[in-house]
């Protein structure tokens, strides 16, 4: 076999290929090293967003995909864009750059290959995903420079160890950021001139984010700088962080603050970054709730991210809950609301070991997969077990079976369920460790505690926790299933078990009265226990099954119900099924009933939903509504949402977020989009444009039942 070759990193360079450039520049050193030189290179050369005359810089879309083949990134620390490489490829004159860059897509291949992704149907909404949430915090109170000053004592007593390659990375990427952070002020002094809020900046990037934030200002600027640094991610707890600097700043005032936080969301909006929590409790238990809090609900208007989790107590004052009406009442699906001591139980009784200190840190990231503000470790979405298809594979074997009963059925779709989960959580164990050996995150393991302390890769165990989020799709659509199979086939008699498989299997072709029959039966979400019992029984397996797995970096493997833009996708691998669904039909929506199959109102719904174990699924099980606009704009529609939320808490409901639109509004969107550009619908865990979805999705989110509050 002949040697690979090696990409010509200074040709690479001059190719404006600056993160593979950096990538080859040291091909003998660690993985750490070679990672961490990647990123230096990137941050001393990538081309800056322009300044637009604001109070934040960075501003705007950092563009980091559109500008060379090879870019860092959040999750999987780098990023291949194949239409880019093609281009460079195809422009490429002189035989040494097409030599490199064809050395570079190798290279690329070697480097995937190295990583053993998990691949087959158990991976909707993810396959080794991972959002996170860096100590911004730490940043702010600190600054960078002590970050550098515990890499030096760190590297001490390391020597040429693991332990003193990760700090010797760590050091090269902070002089990356040196360099950026001295770029970043040159192109204010180029194109702010003498801007006042220019001159304002300078001022405040002198201090920040090497040194700590003096005053609220400040403590803005250093932490939006840390979200470009991290690549634009979830902002977290950010009430909470800022309040600090916040409170103790007499300069500091309401209408300077909603300025500047709405500016930092147009940036969050720019990049389509994720998520974040306010509200909730302190450490000491009391609650948390405070004027940022109240800023970040008012800045959310109309905006569509960052998706807002505002953490529910039965203390929450009312002023929090009017301006949460209030953003609602704008459309834009802000804020989500999450249940503060439901989350806090599940997480104590998940056997996390995590502290008191810890435990409210808690944050819906990405989506909403369930990490800890700072010092967690979470794959988000790591898998996603496609339940009605194990149970489309379980029917097509106990169908045929000449004496087979209901409970026979229920006995072998649960061990096909138990093997499957086994079999995935076995694949991911695999790919933590091919991960830990051989992709580093330096940016997250510069950032995130407790990784410097302990001299180890965020991606080797380095973050004082971690764990993995799961996602379980589909349990509405096998519940109903079950429960059509046993009345129409056991309970009624109407049809023969090897009758219904034939049908299933010719996607009930000729047979549409039988299909009719099948729709007719109980369906979940409709307050009916029958049916409900069933859905609950399933939770329940499926989610024991995947806690009492043990995650290879730590922790334990979180099930959740996150159908993002993913339940659609989701349904075209799985036949018809014995509820009256069609072949390739969308999935249900997260724990949610089949779109439009709750008939009896939102309070059935809610009962319905509340049956389910959701304290078993931690990660977060996503609940999705749909009211009408014109009720959620009255006072008296709000109070009755309100009173929902809090009775849904209340019976153990951890998670529900709102769409406030009109039926009439949806469908005129489908046809004149154009008139419909800032129309925002809930998603899985967060907010979109509606224009931004297939057609498919847009035909399920009109589905939804409409309720009146």
């Amino acid at each position: 076999m002949s040697k690979a070759r090696i990409p010509d990193y200074a040709v690479l360079s001059r190719m404006g290929e600056f993160f593979a450039g950096g990538l080859c520049e040291l091909p003998k050193a660690s993985a750490a090293l070679r990672y961490a030189r990647a990123h230096r290179r990137w941050l001393e050369n990538c081309r800056l967003p322009e300044y637009n005359g604001g109070l934040l810089y960075p501003c705007g879309s950092c563009g980091s995909g559109k500008q060379a083949a090879l870019t860092p990134h959040y999750s999987f620390t780098l990023s291949w864009n194949g239409e880019i490489f093609d281009r460079k490829l195809a422009g490429a004159g002189r035989p040494e750059e097409r030599q490199a860059l064809q050395d570079l897509r190798a290279l690329y291949g070697r480097e995937e290959r190295k990583l053993k992704r998990i691949s087959g149907p158990h991976t909707i909404g993810g396959a080794g995903y991972t959002h996170a949430i860096v100590n911004y915090d730490r940043v702010i109170e600190e600054g960078l420079d002590s970050h550098a000053g515990r890499i030096d004592a760190g590297l001490e007593n390391a020597g040429n160890s693991a332990r003193g390659n990760f700090y010797r990375a760590m050091a090269d990427l902070l002089e990356g950021i040196r360099a950026w952070h001295g770029r970043l002020r040159e192109a204010l002094r180029q194109s702010g001139g003498q801007c006042e809020n220019a001159r304002r900046l300078l001022k405040a990037l002198e201090q920040v984010p090497f040194h700590p934030a003096r005053n609220f200002y400040e403590a803005m600027v250093a932490y939006n700088a840390v979200y470009y640094i991290d690549g634009c991610d979830n902002p977290g707890r950010m009430d909470q962080a800022l309040w600090p600097r916040y409170d103790g700043d007499p300069d500091a005032d309401h209408d300077s603050a909603l300025a500047l936080m709405r500016e930092f969301f147009d940036n969050v909006c720019a990049n389509g970054g994720w998520s974040m929590a306010i509200g909730g409790s302190r450490p000491d238990g009391g609650p948390a709730y405070q004027e940022l809090t109240e800023i970040c609900l008012e800045a959310s208007k109309g905006k569509y991210r960052p998706s807002i989790e505002l953490r529910v107590r039965d203390d929450m004052p009312d002023r929090v809950w009017d301006l949460a009406m209030a953003a609602l009442g704008t459309g834009c699906g802000q804020p989500a609301f999450y249940n503060e001591a439901g989350y806090l139980g599940a997480l104590r009784s998940a056997g996390l070991e995590i502290s008191n200190e810890d435990i409210v840190k808690w944050n819906g990231g990405g989506c909403t997969e369930t990490m800890l503000h700072g010092c967690s470790n979470v794959g988000s979405l790591d898998a996603g077990f496609n339940i009605p298809l194990i149970l489309e594979q379980t029917l097509q074997r106990a169908l045929a079976k000449p004496a087979i009963s209901f409970d026979g059925i229920m006995k072998a779709f649960k061990k096909d369920v138990k093997a499957a989960i086994a079999d995935v959580t076995s694949q991911l164990n695999c790919y933590y460790a091919a991960r830990a050996r051989n992709r580093p995150q330096p940016v997250r393991s510069l950032l995130m505690d407790d990784c410097i302390d302990r001299g180890r890769d965020f991606n080797d165990g380095g973050a004082r926790y971690n764990w993995s989020v799961i996602n379980v799709a589909g349990v509405a659509n096998v519940a109903d299933s079950l429960e059509a199979v046993r009345e129409v086939v056991f309970r009624r008699k109407a049809i023969t078990p090897r009758r219904l498989l034939r049908a299933l299997r010719e996607n009930f072709a000729g047979v549409e009265p039988l299909r009719q029959s099948l729709l007719a039966c109980t369906k979940f979400g409709n307050d009916i226990d029958s049916v409900d019992s069933l859905a609950a029984q399933v939770e329940k397996f499926v989610n024991k099954e995947i806690l009492a797995c043990e995650c290879r970096r730590g922790g334990k493997f979180l099930p959740s119900h996150i159908m993002f833009e993913t339940f659609a996708n989701a349904g075209r691998p799985v036949g018809a099924s014995p509820d009256g669904r069609m072949a390739g039909e969308p999935l249900s929506d997260s724990t949610g009933p089949v779109q439009g199959r709750d008939k009896a109102g939102p309070t059935a719904m809610l009962n319905s939903v509340a049956r389910l174990p959701l304290r078993l699924a931690p990660g977060t099980p996503v609940l999705n509504m749909r009211f009408s606009k014109a009720s959620l704009a009255k006072p008296a529609g709000q109070r009755r949402l309100r009173a929902m939320v809090e009775t849904y808490f209340r019976m153990g409901g951890l998670q529900i977020q709102v769409s406030a639109l009109d039926r009439g509004e949806l469908l005129d969107a489908l046809k004149n989009p154009e008139r419909h550009q800032d129309l925002i619908v809930r998603i899985g865990g967060y907010s979109t444009y509606f224009n931004w979805l297939s057609g498919e999705l847009k035909h399920e989110v009109i589905k939804r039942t409409e309720y009146l509050a």
